[in-house]
């Protein structure tokens, strides 16, 4: 064979590899419950939430991820690292803008043709897991529209069955409640898969819908931390307590445990928020990593559950964190000191790094983009390692101090606390 022959051969395999469409069914068995396959084969979803870092969450032992919206690059990104994909089709929120009409035919028709190109685009993609057909189209939407919303949602299901019947599909709702679930049943038949993004309560989101009469395979298709409009412990001034990334990380795990482990289980999978960093509410609510790239652990406790086993180097641990501006009112210009309790199991060199910041002042709905609020790195005196001497704005309002500690193994961990300059 010439080299010629060769290469061409070697190329058109990989295409063929890289084309080759695979086919996702849900298959019930009564004493074990609901569960994938692809193309024949049990498939077990190890997922988060998230378009990047795809190469380490294969590192960590992870095999899915969940979009919100879906493109060429991130499908070609996670079939090249051995992933698979819950794909995103985002359809619009009335309240994001008064043009998402459902009463609009222009509007429906519209949107319509963009739910049909995506399928056509990307149907036969070898990646491709399941749809994610809309995220939280019902949040905040008018009680008189709902029955509206959730045909439309069924009429754009049925259009993508009849494109690609070979994947199923997934709507992921904000939480639910009884009539919720009666809603998506009674007008949302087409629903394969009620994807619930549950935070404080996802340890009990399978208990509850079988309260409710949800007798479909469903997934947690966010959760970590307890969300901020959950948060029972405030200041005086109403600033929300952040847990630390360890505190979070007991969470993350409690859930994925809880939802992986029904008998029967009805959960076909599970996807920690957020894969990356994330402005909300405040730089380190929701992130399972810092901005700058190393993980928390969060990241960990996932891979713990996926695994079995931590990985062989843990990130710090912030156990907790003391100030006498904690929680309380300063005055301006005021001096005080922080100092953390760090834990780290091998005893790694570590970095620390204190951040005066504002409060957050846009309070956003379901994950709308937040710009990251000021940071005030003079007002930083001396760092001491796990302590820190600093100085309250001049500024009248209130401020968060932030913790952050490093290993030299990508791992980290973070606490902050609230206080106010009067």
């Amino acid at each position: 064979m010439s080299h010629f022959s060769l290469y061409l051969s070697i190329t058109l395999l990989f295409v063929g590899i890289l084309t080759a469409k695979s086919v996702t069914t849900i298959e019930f068995d009564a004493s074990s419950g609901y569960h994938f396959t692809v193309d024949g084969l049990n498939y077990e979803v190890k997922g988060v939430a998230g378009d990047k870092n795809f190469e380490l969450l294969k590192d960590f032992g992870g095999n899915t991820v969940r979009t919100w919206a879906i493109n060429n690059e991130i499908l070609d990104k996670a079939h090249q690292s051995g992933l698979k994909v819950v794909a995103g089709i985002w359809v619009e929120h009335m309240r994001h803008d008064d043009d998402y009409d459902y009463n609009d035919p222009k509007f429906i028709e519209k949107q319509r043709k963009k739910v049909r190109s995506i399928v056509e685009k990307h149907k036969d993609h070898p990646a491709l897991l399941a749809w994610g057909l809309g995220n939280e189209v019902e949040l905040h939407v008018p009680e008189d529209m709902l029955e509206i919303i959730w045909k439309e949602m069924n009429t754009l299901a049925e259009m993508v069955n009849s494109i690609d019947g070979d994947h199923p599909i997934m709507t992921a709702v904000a939480g639910f409640d009884a009539k919720k679930i009666n809603d998506v049943k009674r007008y949302y038949p087409e629903c394969d898969i009620l994807g619930v993004n549950a935070y404080g309560f996802a340890p009990k989101v399978g208990e509850l819908l079988l309260k409710y009469g949800w007798d479909k395979p469903y997934m947690i298709t966010e959760f970590g931390p307890m969300g901020p409009w959950e948060v029972g412990e405030k200041s005086d001034w109403g600033a929300v307590i952040e847990e630390s990334s360890h505190k979070k990380a007991e969470r993350y795990l409690k859930a994925y445990f809880s939802a992986m482990n029904e008998s029967p289980r009805y959960c076909l999978g599970a996807f920690p928020f957020y894969w990356a960093s994330k402005q909300e509410t405040t730089s380190t609510w929701f992130g399972m990593f810092l901005k700058e790239g190393p993980r928390l652990e969060a990241v960990d406790a996932i891979a713990y559950g996926w695994n079995g086993e931590y990985p062989d180097n843990r990130v710090p641990e912030i156990h907790s964190i003391e100030s006498s501006a904690k929680l309380n009112k300063v005055a301006r210009n005021s001096i005080h000191t922080a100092r953390i309790d760090v834990l780290d199991h091998e005893n790694d060199p570590l970095k620390y790094r204190w951040v005066i910041m504002e409060e957050s002042k846009v309070k956003s709905v379901g994950g709308d983009f937040e710009p990251t609020p000021k940071s005030f790195p003079k007002l930083i005196l001396k760092n001491k390692g796990y302590e820190v001497k600093f100085k309250a704005p001049r500024k009248k309002g209130a401020y968060r101090l932030f913790a952050y500690v490093e290993d030299d193994n990508q791992g980290a961990a973070t606490m902050n606390f609230p206080f106010y300059v009067k």
